[in-house]
Parts: structure tokens; sequence; C-alpha cells
């Protein structure tokens, strides 16, 4: 009952937390015009600027998923990402559970999942569609008998169809099977006493390299088809920033690596070759490029925690074991414990934003719903006092205003700006940094109205936040300044 407490703990503190990713208004947008259209754009519509560049929309399930969740409410939109984050959280809970039976062990790895992953996504984010189906990888490929069978081959070949229509990033999922093939490979080798006529004939490595060949064909059921794979190169070109230790994500990943080195160090027994080499490669991606670390912590979690248990000889819970045994605890206690879990989650149901519809309550506030980044006051006076020309904000910002909820401001830039003309990412650059003939740039451009960032854009604002005899401070508040052309 204890994990069931550690859960709903995680739902109501999530359910309560505002919007942080901004891409889920790009998405919404671009859901919109294939909803509208009824096929995919193929410039992007979230910038006039890039008219007549050519994109794909790699994304298009998530963008009509987004679109049709932004269209009933903003609430809705938070309800959506509580309940994808959940769902993940969950399936962490019961495969750890399984694994281990000790509520200990579940309600760390619970946590420690959460703080890498959920706080390193940020709620809003897209990938949050894409980390259940990950998970879901995981355990059909680590699982040795799910691995072995039919039901196996055809559960990861049919992820990898869905993870492709949501995201490019289902390369990490071929990764995964990749690494698989390649261990199998190496096994069947060790095996067969390095007799590669053997291996050919082993069904174990026919089956992971036939099951790797079908899920690369899967990513062609997309509308793109090929146009995917061109898309992937972009896409995991590997550039950002490596992961900071200082950092929540970094200790948990100094946490991994010292329960590792613990694993390899006590473990009795031959540890899975697959486990040790996906373990390693994804520690390493997650260590130089930060961003990885959004796979490297289910996977962490999945293998590391059962593993410790085993290292360490740490005990099931008395009461799981008494729970495999009928008759080691009267009817009436195990029902207790499953009534006592049922009214923890009705506590944290009606606790939380989820209940209103039913329980009734007062509706969040617009600022309550985003974060402390998001121009929320800055987006109501646009949508209060349209502009009829070209708004530069922020590429972060940008995705909001440019949405139905933040006005359809016609931005400059979103954080699309890849798909805007070389002149326009220059002079992007050059007004963001507040160079000299901004003015004569904002002519160019017909920009009515600047919002800047007054955090982030202190060289902008020190420009040209003052105004002058065309411009004037339109609106101004602790974050953001509304700069807008006389007479515009």
């Amino acid at each position: 009952m204890s994990v069931v407490g550690v859960v709903c703990a995680l739902f109501v503190l999530i359910s309560f937390s505002p919007l942080s990713s901004h891409t889920t208004w790009l998405l919404a947008s671009r859901g919109e015009a294939i909803l509208t259209t009824g096929s995919l754009p193929t410039t992007d519509v979230s910038q006039s600027l890039a008219e007549g560049m050519t994109v794909r929309e790699t994304s298009w399930l998530s963008a009509v998923f987004w679109a049709l969740v932004a269209r009933q409410s903003l609430e809705a939109v938070s309800w959506a990402t509580t309940i994808l984050a959940t769902i993940s959280i969950v399936t962490i809970a019961i495969t750890l559970w399984c694994k281990t039976s000790n509520s200990l062990l579940t309600g760390v790895g619970i946590v420690w999942f959460g703080a890498i992953a959920l706080g390193f996504l940020g709620l809003g984010s897209t990938l949050l569609l894409v980390l259940p189906l990950w998970i879901a990888l995981l355990l059909v490929t680590l699982n040795k008998e799910a691995n072995r069978s039919l039901f196996g081959m055809m559960a990861s070949i049919v992820i990898v169809a869905l993870w492709a229509n949501l995201d490019a990033s289902v390369g990490i999922g071929l990764m995964l099977l990749g690494l698989v093939t390649i261990c199998r490979a190496i096994e069947g080798l060790r095996e067969s006493k390095f007799q590669p006529s053997r291996l050919i004939g082993d069904r174990r490595f026919q089956r992971a390299i036939a099951t790797f060949e079908l899920s690369l064909l899967a990513t062609l059921l997309t509308p793109l088809g090929t146009g995917l794979w061109a898309e992937w190169a972009q896409h995991f070109s590997l550039t950002g920033s490596p992961l900071m230790i200082p950092t929540v994500a970094g200790v948990c990943w100094m946490i991994a690596a010292l329960v590792f080195g613990i694993v390899l160090r006590k473990h009795q027994g031959t540890l899975p070759l697959v486990e040790i080499i996906s373990l390693a490669s994804f520690g390493f991606l997650c260590l130089c490029w930060g961003n990885f670390a959004i796979w490297f912590a289910p996977l962490a979690v999945i293998v590391l925690v059962p593993r410790l248990q085993s290292a360490l000889g740490i005990q099931a819970d008395t009461a799981a074991i008494a729970d495999a045994d009928p008759k080691a605890k009267p009817q009436a206690l195990r029902f207790a414990y499953s009534l006592g879990a049922v009214l923890l989650a009705w506590i944290a149901f009606a606790i939380s934003p989820l209940s209103q519809p039913l329980l009734g309550g007062q509706t969040r506030t617009i600022g309550q719903l985003f974060d402390s980044s998001a121009p929320v006051a800055a987006t109501r006076y646009l949508r209060e006092n349209p502009v009829q020309g070209m708004v530069f904000a922020p590429a972060n910002w940008g995705d909001l205003l440019q949405s139905k909820q933040g006005g359809r401001a016609d931005v400059f830039a979103t954080t699309s700006l890849r798909n805007l003309p070389q002149q326009a990412k220059y002079d992007y650059n050059r007004l963001n940094r507040g160079d000299s003939g901004w003015a004569e740039t904002a002519d160019r451009y017909n920009i009515d109205a600047f919002i800047i960032d007054k955090h982030s854009q202190l060289s902008l604002k020190e420009t040209v936040g003052k105004g002058d005899d065309h411009w004037q401070v339109a609106y101004e508040d602790d974050a953001s300044l509304v700069l807008r052309r006389r007479g515009a």
C-alpha cells in the first residue's frame, strides 16, 4: 500500500504542477492545420517567414493529439499531461513491484525515475506521448521470455510503428533493438565457439535480427514513408550540451553509475550482456548529451533496482510473501489492503484538479496553469490589444503567442527557427542581441510590436526598451516588456 501512496503523491504533485513545455502549443498549431486541410503541411504553419521553405511533419500524430486536446481548454492540456506522466509512473511501479516485491526499493525506483525523466522533460512535452512506448519496448526487449516469443516480436514492431508516427525520436527504439541484436550475436558466437555458420542457424539470433529488420520497415508505415529516414540524421545530430552533474538529473546519473558498479561487483552469476551494453551505451550518451536522460532514466531503474536487490540480498516484503500464499494471510486482511489502496487513489483523484468536472470546484487561472517562464500577462495584453503586423518575441515565447491560446500573433520566429530562411535567422539573432539598426530591420519585416523577455534579452531591452519617436512602451511587468510602433 505504501507503493500506491508514493504513486498517488506523485500524481497529485504533477496535477498541480504548471505546464512548462512550450512545444505543446507549436504541435497544437500544426495539428490544427492537419485537421483543417486533411493533409500534412509542407511548410511551417507557425511562422509566416518560413513560407516557401519545405518541411516534413515528422510528429503528425502527436500534433493531431495535442490539437484535439487544446481545442477543449487549457485545463484539458494540463489533465492530458498529468495522465500521460502518471501512465509512465504506474508502469514503472508495477514493473518494479513485480520484480522485487519490496516496497522500499519500488518507492525509491519510482522517485528516482520521476526525478530524472519527468523533471528533465517538463510537463507538456510532446515526448510524454512517447515515454510509455519506450518503457513498453524496454520491458519487451529486456524480458527473456517475451523476447523469445512471437508475441514479443510483434509487440516490438507495433510499438515502433506507432512511435514512428508520433515522433522522429523512434530512432532511439531502433538503437535499442540494434543493441539487442548485437548482444545476441556475441552470445551466439560464444555459445557456438565462434563458428559463424552455427550462429546463422541460431533461432534466437534469427528472431532478434528479424525483429530489428521488421521494426525498421515498420517506420515506413507513416505518411512520410522514406522521408522519415531523411529527418533522422538531423534529429539525431547529437547537438546539445553535456549533462550537468550539479543538477537533479546529474546526481541521479551519478547514483545510477554507483549502483551499476555495485551490481557488477557483487552480483552472483552472469549478468545478461544486453543489460550491460545498453546501460553502458545509454549512460555514456546521457553524460555526453544531457537530453538522453529521458531515455536513460527508465532503462536504469528497470534494470538496476532488481539487480541491486539480488546483489545485496534484500528480501521481499513480508506482506508480499504472504500474498503469494493465500493461506498465509486472512481474507479480510487482504481485502483491507485492497480497500486502502483504492481509498488512497480516490483521495488523490479528489484532491487533484482532474476531479473538478465530477466533484466541482474552482477552475484554475491561466497564471496557475503556466509556469513562471511563460509570458502570461503579455499574452493577455496581446489578446486584448491585437497587433496587425508582425510580433518579435523570444523563439520559445513565440510557440505560445502564435497558437490559438496565445492569440494567433504573427510571430517572427518559434523554436522551429531552423525552418526559416538563412537571412531571417541572421536578422533574428541581430534583433535578439539588440544590435544597432534594429529599427530598420523592424521596418523591413513590418514588425509592429516587440515582446521582450526582461531576464534573457537584457541587451535588446537596453537598446529598445525606452522607445523613441516611432516606438512606445505599451505594457510592462516584472517579466516582460511590450514595445509597439506608434499608430499601429
